[in-house]
């Protein structure tokens, strides 16, 4: 008796979990696969490259007070904004800001400057049309998961056909976001239903984690409840079920894709970190162990090298900080890069010069740590979402943390811990189907994640219907 009660609740209990989540999991399908092609918006790089006009500093700097100070700074950057030269400064601690080179002041950029770079980009990318400033925001729809987004972006719009959008950094000018009447409409059916991202949520991040653990959550019960029942119900011999049309499809349907939706429900409620399971440093405390920090004075000696030495055809100028000593990276308007001592004098990096740095700064003790990368490896790999810089050097740490530094300037383009490593194999690469280099080529799309992902679409698709239809027939 007792045994055919608690059938009968994990009967009952899979119906009506299902009649009222099955449609956010068809959705969570659907939404898959369309980010399969088309992800968040992202900037255009060739265009973002070119929204700075050649730098051109003063002859002569005026005073600037905040580098006078005993503040202590991750990095710098010089660059244009408008037809105006900026030094932003990345504070060791506190947010960044910006001086203007011209007049010594503190503060954000004029918008008639910011808008300046956002028509450069829009040119760049073969646009037209000229940008209308709409105001500053932290909390856009489309910069809600933007590095800096609380210290403002200019937003301007642009009446040409394609709608288009962009979003620039008060401090730097730098071209953080830009959409296209067709990116916001594919995020609209693709990112934003997936990664449950309308902003009335989103500007709540502890609410919107709390609310995607809740339902990944409770999709997970969904999906192990059904898996349990499917067991049950299976024959021994054909038709193995003993359903028909829509229950049969969703029942054999549930077998044999079952185990891939729950690895795939399961991993989406692990991405949200639940419990701290995969709690990795910050980025920028793990940069920090490799770059150090430079004091105002450092910063102060670079300008005056800078200035005296002109930069000539430099779109940019910043920092590649390497164990508390400042190295130059100047980019001309072709892309080309150079990398300078403070005294701006040649500096480029060699495998044994990182290797004696790092050595001494204790991070390795081993020059076969360092490794030049060209091709990328488990951890560093381009994505929609996320494009990475080559070469590199890989530095293998004491702790095992990965270090990726890019192999020209030497700045650190990314910090993988050994719980980021985990999370890649445990949670991110069963999650995106992108364990080897193929899987993420459209051939490897096309020929395994999206029958996968078809697979567990038809599951959901079917227990919707056969939810509604046990709605209709409870209502009556």
């Amino acid at each position: 008796m007792i045994r055919k009660k608690l059938l009968r609740s994990l009967y009952v209990s899979h119906r009506w979990v299902g009649i009222a989540l099955c449609p956010l999991m068809l959705g969570w399908c659907v939404s898959g696969l369309v980010m399969l092609w088309h992800t968040w918006p992202q900037p255009d790089d060739y265009g973002r490259a070119n929204a700075h006009a050649a730098l051109a500093l003063p002859a002569q700097l005026p005073p600037l007070p905040p580098l006078a100070g005993n503040t202590r700074f991750q990095a710098f950057r010089i660059s244009m904004v408008g037809h105006t030269p900026m030094l932003a400064l990345s504070p060791d601690e506190g947010s960044p800001y910006a001086i203007n080179l011209t007049t010594g002041a503190v503060g954000t950029a004029s918008v008639e400057d910011l808008a300046d770079n956002a028509r450069r980009y829009v040119v760049a990318t073969g646009g037209s049309g000229m940008p209308v400033f709409t105001g500053v925001t932290t909390d856009d729809q489309w910069v809600l998961d933007t590095h800096g987004r609380m210290e403002g972006f200019a937003r301007f719009e642009f009446a040409n056909r394609e709608k288009t959008v962009v979003y620039v950094s008060q401090t730097t000018g730098d071209v953080v976001q830009a959409t296209t009447a067709a990116s916001r409409l594919w995020a609209w059916v693709g990112a934003i239903p997936h990664w449950l991202y309308p902003a009335i949520l989103r500007r709540h991040p502890a609410v919107w984690k709390e609310v995607v653990i809740l339902f990944s959550g409770v999709g997970v019960f969904l999906t192990l409840t059904g898996l349990w029942v499917g067991v049950l119900r299976l024959k021994r011999k054909w038709p193995y079920t003993p359903y028909t049309r829509w229950h049969f499809v969703h029942h054999l349907g549930g077998m044999v894709f079952g185990l891939f939706a729950l690895s795939w429900i399961t991993t989406g409620l692990l991405t949200m970190n639940p419990a701290g399971l995969f709690e990795s440093q910050s980025a920028t405390a793990l940069a920090r162990r490799v770059t150090g920090t430079v004091s105002g004075a450092d910063i102060q000696n670079v300008l005056y090298f800078l200035t005296q030495r002109g930069t000539h055809d430099g779109k940019s100028v910043y920092s590649a900080v390497l164990n508390g000593e400042i190295y130059n990276v100047i980019e001309d308007t072709h892309g080309h890069i150079t990398r300078l001592t403070e005294a701006m004098q040649p500096a480029p990096l060699t495998q044994p010069v990182l290797a004696a740095t790092l050595k001494q700064a204790g991070i390795i003790t081993d020059t076969r740590a360092v490794v030049f990368l060209t091709t990328p490896d488990h951890y560093y790999f381009s994505k929609e979402t996320r494009k990475r810089q080559f070469p590199v050097w890989r530095v293998n740490a004491l702790d095992g943390t990965f270090f990726y530094l890019e192999a020209r300037s030497g700045q650190v383009t990314a910090a993988i811990d050994p719980a980021a490593q985990n999370a890649r194999w445990f949670v991110y690469g069963l999650h995106d189907g992108d364990f080897w280099p193929w899987l993420r080529a459209p051939s490897g799309r096309w020929l395994v994640v999206v029958p996968l992902l078809a697979g567990v679409l038809v599951i959901f698709l079917s227990g919707c219907i056969v939810g509604f239809r046990r709605m209709k027939q409870t209502m009556r």
